[in-house]
């Protein structure tokens, strides 16, 4: 394991916070209070991904301070990517109606 910088470790954190951050100043003009900010799940993914942030800072042993907020940033946003990709996406499913036009084929025995 590499040595422990908390400098380092304190400015992925911070990376790790930045997505959100930009989130909500990019959304500040909007009306009204945000629902999903009053949500504990919320709250919970923030200190998941500012841990993941921290974390990916010092096992890929960053080197400035700079490195340090890239691998912090980087590391939650490829995170939470690959998480809301793994949900699969249903197909869409044929109309009974639309099967039954067509004269004969694959479909429509299929759908029988």
């Amino acid at each position: 394991m590499p040595p422990f910088q908390l400098s380092y470790f304190l400015l992925g954190c911070l990376g790790g916070l930045m997505p959100d951050a930009l989130r909500l100043a990019r959304n500040r003009y909007k009306p009204g209070f945000p629902a999903y900010l009053r949500q504990g799940n919320f709250w919970l993914g923030v200190l998941l991904l500012v841990g993941i942030g921290g974390l990916a800072a010092w096992i890929l042993s960053a080197q400035s301070g700079k490195d340090a907020l890239i691998f912090g940033y980087a590391a939650p946003q490829l995170f939470s990517q690959l998480v809301a990709g793994a949900a699969p996406e249903r197909p869409e499913r044929i109309e009974r109606k639309a099967v039954e036009k067509v004269p004969f084929g694959l479909i429509k025995w299929w759908a029988s």
